[in-house]
């Protein structure tokens, strides 16, 4: 701004000037006796000089000083009757056409470049005075405006793992601070959480730890017993078999809930499943002619609702290891005779796999708490309480759910869910 005000005011000095020198050599009037007298008397006031050209003479110049003649482009503009004009180093030179030649007036421009001069130095001063003010409020401003920012930096570092709860005080102010501060406490929320949640897992783990020591410590204790009796046992063939037998039976029950602790650690940690495209109604009923010859006492029956063909996307191992599960558990609770229904449900993007049975059902305390891990009902205590929780992992690892109920008409029912596949048929069953 100021470099445009500088240029528009050297501009307008040196029209200024250019006019004065125009008006000056006007008032010479027209050539004759006297017009070099008055040509000096006009240069001397103005404290300059003046020069006369002639067509084949050489110019004269009125201090009698030796200079440059003036361009001929500039004194041909001035015959021809238009404004002429040339510079020197120090001077701006106007022209004007008389008859017989053409004569000129000088000014210096030193005048004006002192002017300009001074007028820049003005102008830096006042912007110096502006930038330090500027700054100076800038400055003020800025302090002013962070002063929220300081206030949040200050309570954020007060937080610590053991103060997660606290959050910290949001403005009143629409703007970037107010949401700085929401979104800090957002990010305060989700750290509580994930701090609560690890909390959490690590008392089930600790719990888990423990309950898993103690459901194995029965059986190596029981097996242990058995194994002392029988080096002190007498020569008798039959106590000595059923001595074996009972510490097989508690060696079997030890594999078992080690194996179930291993599957549930394993889908616990994130165990890569083995998914594939699974023909359901098939594969359902070769499942159950597998499993009926193992529960004689009871009537399994296996049932598909849906297409025709329906396809399931899961692994076919960890599948029938949580329907095993629940037809153990049906079979164990259910009474003899009774029909086990294993039936598979087409959904809108899930295949749901039901174990229904004709048992006393589900307590109160089973409904709620069914699906926890070493619970086992007061009905059923040769039971580890992994069953369920099997299920339940295994049905979360394909992406599905499980739940649990009673039957209206008696019996209780279990049930998890596992991805469709898109090959189906659209036939009707």
């Amino acid at each position: 701004m100021y470099g445009l005000v500088l240029l528009q005011a050297r501009d307008y000095a040196e029209n200024q000037l250019r006019q004065t020198l125009t008006q000056e050599l006007a008032r010479l009037g027209t050539p004759g006796d006297g017009l070099d007298e008055r040509l000096r008397t006009a240069a001397q006031s103005r404290d300059t000089w003046g020069l006369w050209s002639a067509p084949g003479q050489e110019t004269q110049f009125t201090d009698g000083l030796i200079r440059s003649s003036p361009p001929p482009g500039a004194l041909d503009r001035a015959r021809q009757g238009l404004p002429a004009e040339y510079r020197t180093a120090h001077a701006l030179v106007v022209l004007r056409a008389v008859p017989g030649g053409v004569v000129g007036l000088a000014a210096s421009l030193d005048s004006i470049s002192a002017f300009v001069l001074r007028l820049c130095r003005l102008n830096l001063l006042i912007a110096a005075v502006l930038v330090t003010v500027a700054c100076g409020v800038g400055v003020g401003l800025i302090r002013l405006g962070l002063r929220p920012l300081r206030r949040i930096t200050a309570q954020a570092r007060e937080l610590s793992a053991s103060r997660l709860h606290q959050r910290l005080a949001v403005p009143d102010s629409r703007d970037d601070v107010r949401a700085l501060a929401q979104s800090l406490n957002g990010m305060l929320d989700r750290l509580d959480q994930s701090f609560g949640d690890l909390r959490a897992e690590e008392a089930r783990t600790r719990a888990f730890a423990a309950d898993a020591s103690h459901e194995l410590r029965t059986p190596l204790t029981a097996l242990g017993g058995y194994l002392e009796v029988l080096a002190r046992a007498p020569e008798d063939r039959q106590v000595q078999w059923e001595l074996l037998l009972a510490a097989r039976r508690e060696a079997d029950r030890a594999g078992r809930l080690v194996e179930d602790l291993l599957t549930l650690t394993r889908l616990d940690s994130g165990e890569t499943l083995r998914p594939e495209p699974l023909e359901v109604r098939g594969w359902l009923h070769q499942l159950a002619a597998r499993v009926q010859p193992i529960m004689p006492e009871h009537r399994l029956r296996a049932e598909v609702q849906g297409l025709t063909q329906l396809w399931v996307q899961a692994d076919p191992l960890r599948l029938e290891q949580a329907l095993w599960n629940l037809l153990r558990n049906a079979a164990r609770h259910a009474p003899q005779g009774s029909t086990i229904l294993v039936q598979a449900v087409q959904g809108l993007d899930t295949v749901t796999f039901e174990v229904q049975d004709e048992g006393p059902g589900f307590t109160p305390e089973g409904l709620s708490r069914g699906f926890e891990r070493f619970y086992r009902a007061q009905r059923d205590p040769s039971g580890a309480g992994l069953g369920l929780a099997i299920v339940q992992s295994i049905a979360r690892a394909h992406g599905g759910s499980a739940g649990l109920g009673n039957r209206p008409g008696g019996g209780a029912w279990v049930s998890f869910t596992a991805p469709a596949w898109p090959r189906a048929s659209q036939a009707p069953a």
